[in-house]
């Protein structure tokens, strides 16, 4: 899994810091960008979530780790709002057959929706500790 470290660099905006990478960088660097909006206040009418999938030896996978990246086979980055179910990325490196296009999807957007959940919970965590150290 990826960890990036995002703080604010001054007049020129966030820097990203990748502390570890093992794929899916992009990916998760939006991931960090939408909790960082949400950490300073900024309301969102749903979250951006992105993973990355790729279909390897027939297989749809998402969140593709370096070496399913380094395979070689064809990927997508997907960033999704998850409750509305829109689109606001989709990126391929390569060619694919439109009969495995449908399987990626549903894999990533599966995913990208669990991603949700968890940054949800992590948020709704974070804001009952504030609120609960706002009140002693």
């Amino acid at each position: 899994m990826d960890k990036v470290l995002l703080h604010h660099g001054g007049p020129h905006g966030v820097l990203r810091h990748i502390l570890q990478a093992d794929g899916g960088n992009y990916c998760a660097s939006v991931n960090a960008a939408t909790l960082a909006v949400i950490d300073a206040g900024i309301p969102l009418r749903d979250y951006v979530c992105a993973i990355s999938a790729g279909f390897i030896e027939e297989t749809p996978l998402a969140d593709l780790n370096y070496v399913e990246e380094a395979a070689g086979g064809p990927q997508l980055a997907l960033a999704l709002l998850p409750k509305s179910e829109q689109i606001a990325l989709l990126e391929m490196n390569a060619r694919l057959h439109e009969d495995h296009l449908e399987p990626i999807l549903e894999a990533a957007s599966k995913a990208c929706k669990d991603v949700y959940l968890v940054l949800d919970q992590v948020v709704r965590e974070h804001l009952q500790e504030v609120t609960a150290s706002l009140g002693k």
